[in-house]
């Protein structure tokens, strides 16, 4: 197995790893980043929606059937995070750490809210302000700083992938 087709099982054993066992023992307040929703997010922007996707899918299902309590909220979070990192696929500006980032932003929060929304639906009770300000802002920016490092690795692991696929894309 060469090394490219290695790289995105390997990114994904080292989220898993980072989200389910090193980020629980080293976060403060229940506070860390979302190694998996950036890999996710990182995969989408190179090698597009449809990819990033299915990717999130597998991902979010992943997680729900080992740690979630319903099956299918992460895995529709993780989907839309891959997917959106999927529209800036093969753009100008794509290959600006910047795009990852903003993406993996946004799907923080698209994700949290989602969460939030699914534990008042399931009768509990939160002040919304001070969740967003104490969990979600700062665990949301610790994803942002992750996603960069974890998309200048993916990118250059993937680098030939994704420029064949760029060619095949043109012709």
């Amino acid at each position: 197995v060469s090394m490219r087709r290695a790289a995105l099982p390997i990114a994904l054993l080292i989220g898993i790893y980072l989200d389910s066992i090193l980020f629980c023992r080293l976060n403060i307040s229940g506070i860390r980043p979302d190694a998996l929703l950036a890999v996710a997010v990182s995969a989408g922007v190179l090698l597009g929606s449809v990819k990033g996707g299915l990717l999130g899918v597998g991902i979010g299902l992943f997680m729900d059937v080992l740690f979630g309590k319903c099956v299918g909220l992460s895995a529709i979070a993780y989907m839309v995070a891959g997917a959106a990192g999927g529209m800036f696929y093969q753009k100008f500006y794509a290959d600006n750490v910047i795009v990852p980032a903003g993406v993996a932003a946004v799907s923080a929060l698209l994700k949290e809210h989602i969460m939030m929304l699914a534990v008042r639906l399931s009768g509990g009770t939160f002040s919304y302000a001070e969740m967003v300000g104490a969990y979600v802002l700062p665990s949301m920016l610790l994803t942002v700083a992750l996603t960069m490092p974890v998309h200048v690795l993916l990118k250059r692991a993937l680098a030939r992938q994704v420029r064949t696929e760029h060619r095949a894309g043109r012709a």
